[in-house]
């Protein structure tokens, strides 16, 4: 990994004592140098977050180049995104709305951006992943129903599209598809672990197997069909990229021919994936000790880390995408293992994200507007 030199004594590790305590430990934050500078330079923060433990972090910087770290509690925090200032977030039974309640250039207390959650529709429990916002719609995955759905102004959800190999709309998880991108508004690809048409037919695969797919939602082709695991299609710049989990990778898929392009290796499970300018920001989860992806010989990933010497991390990596490199990285050390997504916030430094627990939301209001 490139590393610039060293700024100052705040880039070494961290167990950070003014960092809530989460209520299953703590959480350390390891930054890369540079790591710091770079947030600062681009005058962004991010967030994040973890099913396992249900929750959504938020990290910035303080005017004093150190971290602000907040977390809230969500049951199977997943699928995020942010559109018009709005984050949205998958969880386990609902499609969380999350505000923010200050005005640009308003502070409180120190934050210059405070999340909320201010709304939620309920799905019930069909395995949400994936969420994806535009003007038309919030979109997202459900495996259980082995398809892309949006959100319904009266019922669960509607259903709009499944792969054509899956022979019916039926309860039940058959294929894994996760993930999901829009284009222009509209779905436009989507990831699954494999073809299989039989309620979690993908699970008896041998883990060794690539048998992961990349789809175009469109015209219903299959892009790419020799992924292992994947999650995270996402256009940036009229290019397509994928996470691909299984192999510990960041790749490009050539749009018209399929054709798979690894960018970078990353020790971890590759999950999530945000971009800013000419960087990705790429998720990375230590493989389970038990469950789909647990560590074990036969999967790809295991052997890599075998072969390098290298142990896996739970990390949010800053790669370039022009020299397809690692520039910085931020391991996350303590209760949190695994990251689902990251996302990041333009234009904010301090965020500051609370739950329905926090206290704070006892007394913290936003008017639609002033009554006279």
């Amino acid at each position: 990994m490139a590393q610039s030199p060293a700024e100052s004594d705040q880039d070494k590790e961290l167990a950070f004592p003014e960092a809530p305590e989460t209520k299953t430990g703590q959480i350390k934050l390891l930054p890369s140098p540079g790591f710091r500078k770079w947030l600062s330079q681009n005058k962004v923060s991010l967030a994040f977050n973890t099913y396992h433990i249900g929750k959504l972090f938020m990290i910035g910087l303080d005017q004093a180049g150190k971290f602000v770290f907040s977390d809230a509690n969500f049951q199977r925090s997943m699928g995020l995104s942010l559109h018009d200032g709005t984050l949205w977030m998958a969880g386990y039974k609902q499609i969380w709305r999350l505000e923010n309640f200050l005005d640009k250039g308003q502070e409180s207390q120190g934050h210059d951006a405070i999340f909320a959650p201010i709304g939620a529709t309920t799905t019930g429990y069909i395995n949400l992943h994936d969420v994806r916002v535009s003007d038309s719609g919030v979109y997202f995955t459900s495996c259980q129903f082995n398809c892309v759905a949006k959100l319904h102004e009266k019922w669960s959800f509607e259903p709009i599209w499944k792969p054509s190999f899956i022979s019916e709309f039926a309860y039940g998880d058959r294929c894994h598809l996760n993930c999901l991108e829009l284009e222009y508004g509209a779905p436009r690809y989507v990831t699954c672990f494999a073809d299989t048409d039989t309620e979690m037919g993908w699970r008896v695969l041998p883990k060794s197997n690539c048998t992961g797919l990349l789809i175009d939602v469109q015209s219903g082709k299959i892009l790419c069909d020799t992924l292992h695991m994947p999650h995270s299609p996402q256009l940036h710049r009229n290019k397509l990229y994928v996470a691909n989990s299984g192999m510990g990778e960041l790749a490009e898929v050539d749009r018209k021919t399929g054709k798979y392009n690894p960018i970078c290796f990353i020790p971890g499970f590759t999950r999530g994936l945000s971009f800013w300018k000419d960087y990705a920001l790429v998720g990375a989860s230590k493989p389970r000790r038990q469950g789909v992806f647990e560590g074990n010989d036969e999967t790809p990933l295991n052997q890599k880390l075998q072969e390098q010497g290298l142990e896996p991390e739970c990390s949010i990596s800053v790669v370039n995408l022009k020299t397809r490199e690692i520039e910085h990285k931020i391991v996350i050390e303590g209760v949190a293992s695994e990251i689902y997504d990251v996302c990041i916030l333009p234009g904010l430094r301090r965020p500051l994200v609370v739950d329905l627990e926090s206290h704070a939301l006892n007394t913290m209001f936003r008017p639609s507007r002033l009554y006279i």
